[in-house]
């Protein structure tokens, strides 16, 4: 119950929480721009995308079966090519608010939709059901991965604005490479080590990789380079 409960809190609660932030602070434009960043990349682009191909081609199917490693890097890839080049499109042609905050709440917007449709959802069948078990994960480690997942997207989500401010492709590169990695490592460790071990192992290599690259925009912050 307490892992419920606890997933409940991260992947409900933040996103509730963080609306209601945004609307007191006059930043739901952004909060609103992050959550459709992911919604269009994710689910209306990126996810049937791949849906279509698994059905279709079997030179993809293919090359999932007879290449894993390549195939978890495709993967991450192509996470990272939608999601990064869509908050790169929102925040450059409809964000008007280009201040380090508004680029927070973008990114607790794009991480809140996620971690909401992904977990909070599922989650919350499961405990008004009992019958419904999203993916047959522990919900703790549920909670914990959507935590630092938001963390990240935070991250990212300042590092693409400060390519948009600086007029900087880096940047936006930057955020797509390790957007690729942390999802790429998602496919790769459990090819090499125990289902058990990888999945600790995921968790602490995406905490550290969030933890590492929102210290960055705490940086850019306290710099000066975004107000």
């Amino acid at each position: 119950m307490l892992g419920l409960a606890f997933a409940i809190l991260i992947s409900v609660g933040i996103p509730i929480m963080s609306f209601l932030y945004a609307c007191k602070k006059r930043r739901l434009i952004p909060f609103l721009l992050g959550m459709v960043a992911f919604v269009v990349s994710q689910v209306m682009l990126r996810i049937p995308l791949l849906n279509f191909l698994g059905r279709n081609s079997t030179d993809y199917i293919f090359f999932s079966l007879s290449h894993p490693f390549l195939f978890a890097i495709f993967l991450g890839l192509t996470a990272g090519l939608f999601e990064e080049t869509a908050r790169f499109v929102a925040m450059r042609f409809f964000m008007k608010q280009l201040e380090w905050q508004s680029g927070f709440l973008f990114g607790i917007g794009h991480g809140s939709i996620e971690a909401l449709i992904f977990v909070g959802i599922p989650v919350l069948k499961y405990a008004f059901t009992a019958t419904f078990n999203p993916f047959g994960a522990p919900f703790f480690i549920g909670g914990v991965e959507r935590f630092f997942a938001i963390i990240l997207h935070i991250g990212l989500s300042i590092i693409v604005l400060q390519a948009v401010v600086q007029r900087k492709i880096v940047y936006i590169l930057v955020a797509i490479l390790t957007h690729t990695v942390v999802n790429a490592i998602v496919g790769i460790l459990p090819l090499y080590i125990s289902a058990d071990d990888a999945v600790v192992v995921i968790e602490v290599v995406l905490a550290v990789v969030a933890l590492a690259v929102f210290s960055y925009t705490i940086w850019i912050k306290r710099k000066g380079i975004l107000e």
